[in-house]
């Protein structure tokens, strides 16, 4: 892969596109061919079902699982033998609680021990970092890969962007070496439709020849990092110009999409937006609709929300796979936090969300304890930054890092006002002024950093 990447990089414009389509024929083949329509006529069907039918078809996938893994993966043969469990203990979704959580230290400790020992092979085996910048191998089956191909295609359509649409997707991709300024700067993988603009090589300077390439080739889709594509809004709004396309929806994911975030990318491009959530380990899909609300599809996992002591709605989030047999996961904590949605906006079959908040370490901690999520709130009704981000190494005080148009341009009075409202009048912010805020190694942004203090 590194030779790959060494010769793209040295080839010439129309090469690379050609390299990229190629590649990309060959991820279609992968994603939509085969059995892909089958899966696409059975999330049709799910449609159909009430409330009941779901739950009962959940419950019979759980029970089909839960026997697979007692047979065949040696973690969970080993650990319902200790606990004294069969399959006969799970007629129920409710019955999940019977087993303990699962957390990504333990997978990562026994990932062997997860897979089945004489299945066939993994249709995929898909390499991430995760958020702890540990490696993880996840072995995906091919109905598993395609159904959560299937689920975001669904979700597209849903809000009106059929499969095909030409799409522009600015995420983490490298498209081009980092000093490379010259244009053009996106790429055009054929097969799906796509043009891929680069998240890296975004400024004054450059997003003239992005507005014309975007205008070229207009998009009925935008696709990405909220944070990468706010930045676009940005620079049309600091240029005071118009995109000179129309789009049927943006879609965002990957990172948590703020409210601000939200609130200029549809001001700009004037659609809505619709966030999804998806996992890299493939256990929970799930898309938000048309008021907001994230609707975890009951076919490809199971999903809890584990409450904490002093809060109703909020807490933990937890998936168990249904459909993937080659690296099974049983209330898996995905290391991000949710809030449920009231009962009159529940989903059938498979709990609400009203927000998926971040991961558990993207909480502010007051001086009392207290954590608190969802703080991009703070920035509400402040104007003149194009990006922001809170870095906290010790309770009861953080770094408000702020790009910005001008400092002259920022109310920090409104900013460290509405800071204290969220966060306690004892909460001590400074504002720091910074020319751009990194990404992490795979490109996306973070709202808010937590450190270790220093001893």
């Amino acid at each position: 892969m590194k030779i790959i990447n060494e010769i793209y990089f040295k080839s010439p414009t129309s090469l690379q596109n050609f390299m990229i389509s190629t590649y990309g024929r060959i991820i279609y083949k992968r994603r939509y061919e085969g059995i892909y329509y089958k899966i696409r006529n059975e999330i049709d069907r799910l449609k159909s079902l009430n409330k009941g039918e779901v739950k009962a078809l959940q419950e019979r996938l759980l029970y089909e699982m839960i026997k697979y893994c007692i047979t065949e993966i040696p973690y969970y043969k080993n650990l319902c033998s200790d606990f004294g469990l069969t399959a006969n203990d799970f007629t129920t979704i409710e019955d999940l609680k019977k087993l303990p959580t699962l957390d990504k230290q333990t997978l990562l400790a026994q990932k062997d021990n997860f897979r089945p020992r004489n299945g066939p092979k993994p249709f995929i085996v898909q390499h991430t970092s995760g958020s702890t910048g540990t490696p993880l191998s996840l072995h995906v089956d091919e109905h598993t890969y395609k159904l959560a191909m299937a689920l975001l295609v669904d979700h597209e359509e849903n809000h009106g962007v059929p499969f095909g649409s030409r799409r522009a997707t600015f995420a983490g991709r490298m498209l081009k070496p980092i000093n490379d300024m010259t244009p053009p700067f996106s790429r055009f993988n054929r097969p799906e439709n796509q043009r891929l603009f680069s998240s890296y090589h975004l400024n004054e300077m450059t997003f003239p020849h992005y507005k014309n390439e975007l205008n070229r080739f207009q998009p009925e889709e935008l696709i990405g990092y909220p944070s990468a594509i706010c930045n676009l809004a940005d620079h049309y709004l600091k240029t005071d110009s118009e995109p000179g396309f129309r789009l049927k929806a943006v879609i965002t994911n990957s990172e948590t999409l703020l409210v601000w975030q939200r609130e200029k990318i549809e001001f700009v491009f004037g659609c809505p937006v619709y966030d999804y959530y998806g996992t890299a380990e493939y256990v929970m899909f799930a898309g938000q609709d048309q008021k907001g609300i994230y609707r975890p599809s009951p076919i490809i996992g199971i999903s809890e929300v584990e409450v904490s002591d002093d809060s109703k709605d909020t807490g933990r989030l937890l998936a168990t796979s249904l459909t993937n047999k080659q690296m099974p996961l049983l209330r898996y904590s995905l290391g991000d936090t949710a809030t449920l949605a009231s009962v009159s906006e529940a989903s059938i079959g498979a709990p609400a969300l009203r927000s998926v908040n971040g991961r558990t370490d993207d909480y502010i901690e007051t001086l009392d304890g207290r954590l608190i999520g969802r703080i991009d709130h703070i920035f509400k009704g402040v104007e003149g930054i194009r990006e922001a981000q809170v870095v906290q190494s010790q309770a009861g005080w953080a770094t408000i890092k702020l790009v910005a148009h001008s400092r002259a341009s920022v109310n920090e009075c409104d900013l460290l006002s509405n800071c204290k409202q969220r966060l306690g009048e004892d909460f001590q912010a400074t504002i720091e002024y910074v020319e751009r805020i990194p990404r992490g190694r795979n490109g996306k942004f973070r709202s808010v950093v937590r450190r270790q203090a220093k001893k």
